[in-house]
């Protein structure tokens, strides 16, 4: 069977035989077929009939006394220890010409775990508990994400209330299904995408370190959006007076921003990717995916047991060819998404922000969601 998924396989030594027949008998080959079945042969479209917008909270309809009392409410919460903060930190800083880890890139030698750190470091003085910061990593980027944060003294925060956890993997393929070989004889496996987020929280006991320490409610967010209100009160109170399961915060979009939508779809909340909206209808979805959210433990405990589907991305990568030639060519990766977890919640509330001090992400060295773009927003912000 090995020959079938490695055609490159005879022409191995015998010890790299014997290294890549360990690591393929750990390999779930079923679930890999499936995969490749349900994902790239027979996609599964969204059926686009039985799409809607959401019902949400703009932050604009709230007058002063009901943010005061949301964000009272919040911050109780928060010194009672019922909150801790989930960073998703697994990608590179590749696509910014930055080598390593994309949260250690730098504005004026201020990072962006920094910029976060700075907001969780006030709940380290005063009476209450600390927050406890747990952090995704990969193993592209988990042992440099560590080294940053041991030469920077954690920045400022307790070593012990900072928790590292690395998000699961699964092997892309090519065209023909084959298994890829790495430049070092190995089989090629990459992050499963930013749904592997509760199986790997649950799956490394970090949902049961949180639950343990009485945390009730998990903020969630990524690593580059440069001024993200990590912990936001507001979106802490309403998650909290709402009972919500979930609870999403969301901009308006530009026209024609590429940025999911949260909407309903078949009746069940979901997020649509830009591409896939009905032509003409993008100013009909006003509430874009920003990937900031907040759980509840019990939500997320549910999320980390049930099977997520897999989505196709074609990506270019270098692999070892048929004759063990290193070549770089469109393969087959597979990623879950964390959003199609949202309809096994039973109640899910979003808050419309205003995009100014709120998001600006850092996706490219130039252009539009850029390194100037981000620079312009903290400095306008006063972050830096």
């Amino acid at each position: 069977m090995i020959e079938e998924w490695i055609p490159q396989y005879n022409k191995l030594t015998t010890a790299e035989q014997q290294r890549l027949a360990e690591t393929f008998e750990a390999l779930d080959i079923d679930e890999i077929e499936k995969v490749y079945q349900e994902a790239y042969l027979n996609p599964q479209p969204v059926d686009m009939e039985k799409i809607e917008e959401i019902p949400y909270v703009s932050a604009e309809s709230l007058d002063d006394s009901q943010k005061e009392a949301l964000g009272e409410r919040a911050e109780e919460a928060v010194r009672k220890g019922e909150f801790a903060v989930l960073l998703m930190a697994g990608g590179q800083g590749t696509r910014l010409e930055h080598p390593g880890p994309k949260g250690t890139f730098s504005f004026d030698g201020v990072s962006l775990f920094e910029l976060q750190a700075r907001q969780l470091k006030k709940y380290e003085t005063g009476e209450g508990l600390p927050v406890h910061w747990y952090i995704m990593t990969s193993d592209i980027n988990h042992a440099e994400t560590l080294d940053f944060f041991k030469v920077n003294d954690y920045f400022g925060l307790p070593e012990e209330n900072v928790h590292f956890f690395k998000q699961e993997h699964f092997p892309p393929v090519g065209k023909d299904k084959t298994l890829l070989l790495t430049a070092d004889r190995k089989i090629m496996m990459t992050p499963n995408g930013n749904g592997g987020v509760f199986s790997s929280l649950y799956e490394s006991g970090m949902l049961e370190d949180m639950k343990a320490r009485g945390v009730m409610h998990v903020f969630m967010n990524n690593v580059d959006n440069a001024v993200v209100k990590v912990l936001d009160p507001l979106l802490a109170g309403l998650h909290l007076e709402e009972g919500s399961e979930v609870t999403s915060k969301s901009i308006v979009p530009k026209p024609g921003e590429s940025v999911g939508r949260l909407s309903l779809v078949d009746g069940a909340k979901a997020v649509v990717e830009y591409t896939e909206l009905p032509e003409g209808t993008d100013r009909e979805f006003l509430n874009g995916n920003i990937g900031i959210h907040i759980f509840t433990t019990d939500f997320l405990d549910k999320a980390g047991k049930v099977e997520m589907p897999y989505h196709l991305a074609l990506k270019k990568l270098e692999f070892l060819d048929a004759e063990l030639d290193e070549v770089k060519e469109e393969v087959l990766k597979f990623e879950k998404f964390y959003f199609d977890a949202f309809k096994h919640a039973e109640s899910h509330h979003t808050l419309q922000v205003d995009r100014k001090g709120e998001f600006s992400p850092l996706k490219n060295k130039e252009g539009k969601d850029s390194i100037e773009t981000a620079y312009h927003d903290l400095k306008s912000e006063g972050l830096i």
